[in-house]
């Protein structure tokens, strides 16, 4: 793993922290699912039903073994299918409608991490991997999956690529985590690990690196970098206009500052530019029913790390940003439906079943 981590295994270090929701007095928001390990996405489908991914807990099925980056301690993984994506009805019943692999190390747990649409099929982005772990990831580690059948289908192998490929040149990591629908029907991903946007037709499966991400400024070297004073930029969503430009959101490598990630702007030519910037930790990124678009701040880190009740749902537009709710638990992902009620997964970081969904009616109404 690089030296500075990527980001979303070193949140769940902190885990122990995430012992509830904290939520700011004035706030209406209503759980409307729980029970979830980990939750990292959300997504309202076109009948206006909830589905939820979630990160796992590990398992038994495989062990991997590895050398952890600077105490060169050995690690054991768990791995196995407990990753799941579910399907919440009218009645708040759940159904999981599919599971995907998920891996324990520790008390981290990475799995599934986002839904998308595309011509009526479900996909979702699933896993991570790092060479440290050894050069053969378990199926569908660090892979676009298509959800549906039987059982799920891995339509593009993203660890595969990052290992042919390493397209920003430093530890060969894959994380691939945000994923939308583009205007064309391409799915775009954001590989957290890789600092990469990529486009992927999926029928064929052919990926493409659409751009490769610089690094974001901090106050010392950095040997995962080549001591540059730089960190891995960790993107992690994706939302695509009617033009074909692409809007990413940022959540920074360790040390994760403060105010020092943004939203960025890829014109269709693959020029990337600063669309919003002195943002925190930033997780998810989507467009609302009503034409605006709306971040999630994970949390702000201090000296234990993560601080409990620091999340928040921001407003973004250009060179300008607004906080619209404070005081969340470690919100990971964000939803809309067609009436702008907006879908948050909350409680991300702590003890397994803990993560919820939390509904706030007409946020973002046309």
């Amino acid at each position: 793993m690089k030296v500075l981590l990527n980001a979303f295994l070193v949140f769940s270090l902190f885990c122990v922290l995430a012992l509830g929701g904290a939520f700011a007095q004035d706030m209406q928001g209503e759980i409307v699912a729980s029970g979830f390990n980990t939750p990292m996405g959300a997504l309202v489908d076109d009948e206006g039903a909830l589905w939820v991914i979630d990160s796992g807990m590990g398992g038994s099925d495989i062990m991997v073994e590895t050398l952890e980056t600077g105490t060169r301690q050995p690690i054991t993984a768990g791995v196995g299918n407990s990753a799941r994506i579910v399907k919440v009805h009218d009645d708040g019943s759940q159904e999981v409608v599919s599971t995907l692999p998920s891996i324990l190390v520790g008390r981290e747990a990475t799995g599934g991490a986002r839904l998308a649409l595309s011509n009526g099929k479900l996909y979702a982005t699933s896993g991570y991997w790092v060479e440290h772990a050894g050069l053969d990831a378990p199926s569908m580690m660090g892979s676009v999956i298509e959800i549906g059948g039987d059982s799920p289908t891995e339509i593009a192998n993203i660890w595969d690529m990052e290992k042919a490929d390493n397209p920003d040149g430093f530890v060969m990591e894959s994380h691939p985590y945000g994923i939308t629908t583009g205007p064309d029907g391409m799915l775009w991903v954001a590989d957290a690990g890789a600092n990469t946007l990529l486009k992927i037709d999926p029928e064929s499966g052919e990926t493409e690196v659409v751009v490769v991400f610089d690094g974001l400024p901090i106050p010392f070297p950095n040997p995962g970098r080549g001591g540059a004073m730089t960190t891995d930029a960790v993107p992690t969503a994706v939302v695509v206009d009617a033009d074909g430009v692409a809007y990413v959101s940022l959540l920074m490598g360790f040390p994760f500052l403060p105010e020092m990630t943004k939203v960025v702007k890829v014109d269709v030519d693959g020029t990337v530019s600063d669309y919003a910037t002195g943002l925190t930790s930033l997780t998810d990124l989507q467009l609302a029913p009503n034409g605006e678009m709306y971040a999630i701040q994970l949390a702000v880190f201090g000296e234990q790390g993560p601080t409990p009740a620091t999340g928040a749902l921001v407003h973004i537009s250009e060179g300008n940003s607004e906080v619209i709710l404070s005081e969340l638990n470690f919100p990971t992902g964000l939803a809309f439906n067609e009436d702008g009620d907006a879908y948050l997964t909350i409680d991300a970081l702590g003890p397994p079943g803990s993560g919820n969904v939390m509904m706030f009616a007409g946020l973002a109404a046309p």
